[in-house]
């Protein structure tokens, strides 16, 4: 057997990022932003047809939905994010790979999944935060043409409530002056050589996805 060297340099086409935004959102009904969601989570997960996986283009490893209603906490007994009582609180987190304008972009260029994204903004609310006349805000997005129209406007929008860095790539050695660590079991390994090189990549995770039973997990005893 051939020696393997272990991976000791990684190009940005083959790091691993974090996203996690907290929107501000409409102070209503959570329904709406619950629907809007699911019609954005049912675009880009059941969007790929036979022979048009995009999964490796758009390199996500996992993605969370968090919503909070106006004027409420996530429940943890310390002060954490948490919703303003005029407005509410969408949380979205995901592992991507690569750089983050080509991955936002995947989204973007899809019809589906944009009007899922203009759908997201139109339910924004950044009242106090930004001028609606300001090209990055999400009422001028959506006044222009949508995201489609104002791409690099949407990334610039993204950005103002990102937590995380998409300069801090996976598996950093140490904090080193940035604001977070951010670690990857298997730092090089994207969603695309996982495809390619999985051996029956394609019949365990076919780019359509299939209903998935899942057995009931032990709650902790506390």
């Amino acid at each position: 057997m051939t020696p393997t060297s272990p991976i000791v340099e990684l190009t940005p086409a083959e790091q691993q990022h974090l996203l996690f935004l907290f929107l501000p959102v409409k102070k209503g009904p959570a329904e709406h932003v619950n629907e809007a969601v699911t019609h954005l989570k049912n675009a880009f997960v059941l969007k790929s047809a036979a022979g048009n996986d995009r999964r490796a283009a758009t390199g996500v490893h996992f993605f969370l939905f968090y919503l909070l209603g106006h004027g409420q906490n996530a429940g943890l007994p310390i002060p954490s994010f948490q919703a303003k009582e005029d407005r509410g609180l969408l949380v979205v987190q995901a592992i991507y790979d690569a750089d983050f304008a080509p991955y936002i972009g995947s989204f973007v260029e899809d019809d589906d999944i944009a009007k899922g994204l203009n759908t997201i903004l139109f339910l924004m609310d950044e009242t106090g935060i930004i001028d609606p006349s300001d090209p990055t805000s999400a009422a001028f997005i959506l006044e222009n043409g949508g995201v489609q129209s104002n791409v690099s406007a949407f990334n610039c929008l993204l950005m103002r409530y990102n937590f995380a860095d998409p300069t801090i790539p996976a598996a950093t050695p140490a904090l080193g002056g940035k604001k977070y660590l951010f670690g990857g079991t298997f730092p090089g390994l994207t969603v695309g050589k996982i495809l390619q090189n999985y051996p029956a990549a394609p019949e365990l995770w076919p780019s359509t996805p299939v209903p998935i039973s899942f057995d009931e997990s032990e709650q902790p005893v506390c």
